[in-house]
């Protein structure tokens, strides 16, 4: 368990805690590939910290080595981008995966501090070879199942359904403060990663401020007022 990375063990902390530690990285110098053993030695000794800050550590701990069976290996990140480019969505790739929506996203994405070494693989040895290297017949065919799940709800989503359209200040359970959300109907082109017309919230005060996110799939991009509930539940603070 101390050997793994602080930013694959994010997922697994509870909300609340995963806030609590974000803001006691932000201390930390060159953080990038730091390990939950180096964590929780670097903040010794403990008497320093709030009861907060060591219920945080704490969690760490508490983690089991077997609740990463199910991460994604370096290989799979790797298929992940290759098949991004190729037109699955992150909704996709999530499912077939059994991972979250936002690990998705800090791989694909240019100027995420996550998976860089995957994408400068791809620029290195070139999109065409990452493909071929990363891409096998039979995870083409999954993918392209997947892609046809997506492809049947797509008449389904109302460009006209906008009543929950525009700029939103919300806050859920796992915020502490407001969040600036936009709500839009966004179509493919027009947008960086979207693939599928539908509807997108955009959350100004995330650690992506500038993304287009689909919050609970397929059902989400039928309108805005799917897409404004779904997205209640999926906003948290900045991690970074």
């Amino acid at each position: 368990m101390s050997n793994v990375k602080l930013e694959d063990a994010y997922e697994f902390v509870e909300p609340e805690y995963r806030i609590i530690l974000a803001g006691m990285m932000s201390q930390v110098p060159n953080n990038g590939d730091i390990t939950v053993g180096e964590v929780i030695n670097h903040f010794a000794p403990y008497s320093q910290l709030n009861r907060d800050e060591r219920r945080a550590l704490l969690s760490l701990t508490k983690l089991q080595k077997n609740k990463f069976a199910p991460k994604m290996s370096q290989t799979q990140r790797c298929e992940v981008l290759a098949l991004f480019h190729e037109g699955v969505t992150r909704e996709a790739l999530s499912k077939m995966y059994n991972v979250d929506r936002r690990t998705i996203t800090h791989i694909y994405t240019p100027h995420s501090p996550h998976y860089k070494s995957i994408r400068d693989e791809r620029i290195g040895i070139g999109k065409e070879a990452f493909y071929e290297k990363y891409v096998t017949d039979d995870l083409l065919n999954t993918a392209l199942s997947f892609i046809k799940q997506d492809k049947d709800k797509i008449t389904e989503n109302n460009p006209n359904a906008n009543k929950k359209q525009g700029l939103h200040l919300v806050r859920n359970q796992f915020c502490t403060y407001d969040h600036r959300v936009i709500i839009s109907w966004r179509e493919p082109g027009n947008t960086e990663g979207i693939h599928v017309a539908g509807w997108y919230y955009c959350d100004l005060d995330s650690d992506m401020p500038t993304h287009w996110f689909t919050a609970g799939g397929p059902d989400s991009l039928k309108n805005s007022q799917a897409c404004y509930l779904a997205m209640l539940e999926d906003i948290t603070d900045k991690l970074e």
